[in-house]
């Protein structure tokens, strides 16, 4: 059964954290100025009942939470699962059911009312299930240092002085078509404990259908 705890006095937005600074396009070097990028900035989870075949509906994803870090496996700028407890996802949904907007788990911003409802609904049906602690997405690794806390202070390897920082360029809006529609996407795809199994397409938008190509995490160095 799921629970949706809310304060019906309260009709602000439910964000969580209550402040959530922007999203970086990359890091840069303080002092060389060495720039480093993401990968991927988007992951989802297929949450379907059959095993992935070539292609997956619509209906079988759902958004990954990230937050940005270094996997000191990997030794790069890499995503990580954004996972919170079972109790902000419960008040996010008491939240969506009281007709507030929510920001985490699932952005309803620009949702119906029934809609927003479903996305939180299922992003708690999904943490209620979920076992594993948050995963480095480019490895499935858990030695990383996150990125967005208050003083990260990751030094630059390769440098003397220098400490790796968040940056931030302005993007103007876009109209052109969306990944998959003109040209492959670069979208990775997990299952629900966070083990890499696809990279999403095509964007078969008509069939509401992603076509898939199989994809797994690199093997350690150890194993190869």
């Amino acid at each position: 059964m799921l629970v949706g705890r809310e304060n019906p006095a309260d009709n602000e937005p439910f964000r969580h954290p209550p402040e959530t600074p922007m999203f970086p396009s990359h890091y840069a070097c303080s002092s060389c100025h060495e720039k480093f990028e993401f990968a991927f900035r988007e992951a989802w989870y297929y949450v379907g009942t059959e095993p992935v075949g070539n292609q997956v509906a619509y209906d079988d994803l759902l958004s990954v939470n990230i937050r940005p870090a270094w996997c000191k496996d990997c030794d790069c700028l890499c995503l990580v699962e954004d996972i919170a407890s079972v109790r902000v996802f419960e008040d996010a949904y008491g939240a969506a059911r009281g007709g507030r907007k929510v920001d985490y788990p699932g952005d309803t911003e620009y949702m119906d009312a029934a809609g927003a409802l479903k996305e939180i609904e299922d992003q708690l049906r999904w943490r209620m299930g979920r076992r594993q602690a948050p995963r480095a997405l480019c490895c499935g690794g858990a030695r990383y240092q996150l990125m967005n806390v208050a003083q990260p202070l990751l030094k630059h390897a390769q440098c003397d002085f220098g400490v790796v920082e968040p940056k931030s360029c302005f993007v103007g809006a876009y109209c052109g078509p969306g990944p998959g529609e003109r040209s492959p996407a670069n979208l990775r795809v997990y299952d629900a404990e966070g083990d890499l199994i696809g990279q999403l397409t095509w964007n078969k938008r008509e069939q509401r259908m992603w076509a898939v190509e199989p994809l797994q995490y690199p093997l350690p160095v150890a194993d190869n």
